[in-house]
């Protein structure tokens, strides 16, 4: 019960940071910038792209990297080479219907998504033999690990920009650090085993 208890009140400290970093004084507001012309930006998006997707410009074409002897793909792959190297490159995750900002169901979801994570840090800091001190570097070292493999690995392969893979990554190390805090204050200390 005092797990479920501290995953409850590490995942309010999580969203409560999310709110106040993002929305109230938006310390991550520099990973956006504002497009020149957002009116031809959306209407061009509305007439080259059929769906909900995520689009890689340019395209990598059918066969690009396979060894072969078509010539037709030998093309295609030296001229995609050549506007890659050229750019722009970018990555558009599009979906067609709009949205209100922020609704409820959407602050809802975030939170559950939330409280399963911090029940789940919470499952793994049991585990750990030590006091506070311990739990803390444990889940300081998970936050590090899960930042840097899921926003280092995708900023870099997708060439994001490095403001972007900056503010989230940074972002979630906070997040969950002051989560890991909250889980290892209220859990008690593991004993060391014997042997």
């Amino acid at each position: 019960m005092r797990h479920l208890l501290a995953a409850l009140v590490a995942a309010i400290v999580v969203f409560f940071w999310g709110f106040m970093s993002w929305a109230a004084i938006g310390i991550w507001d520099f990973a956006f910038p504002r497009p020149k012309n957002e009116t031809a930006i959306v209407e061009t998006l509305k007439a080259s792209l059929d769906g909900d997707g995520a689009y890689v410009v340019p395209f990598m074409p059918e066969g690009y990297g396979q060894d072969g002897t078509d010539e037709a793909v030998k093309a295609a792959s030296a001229d995609y080479e050549a506007r890659h190297r050229a750019g722009p490159l970018a990555l558009i995750l599009y979906r067609v219907q709009g949205s209100d900002p922020m609704p409820p169901a959407e602050l809802a979801r975030g939170f559950g998504i939330e409280f399963v994570s911090a029940l789940l840090l919470a499952c793994i800091l049991s585990t750990v033999q030590g006091g506070f001190a311990r739990k803390a570097y444990v889940g300081f070292t998970i936050a590090l690990f899960a930042a840097t493999a899921c926003y280092g690995v995708m900023g870099n392969f997708m060439r994001m920009p490095l403001p972007f893979v900056f503010a989230f990554w940074a972002d979630a190390i906070i997040a969950w650090t002051l989560a890991t805090l909250v889980i290892a204050k209220m859990t008690p200390a593991k004993a060391r085993g014997h042997g």
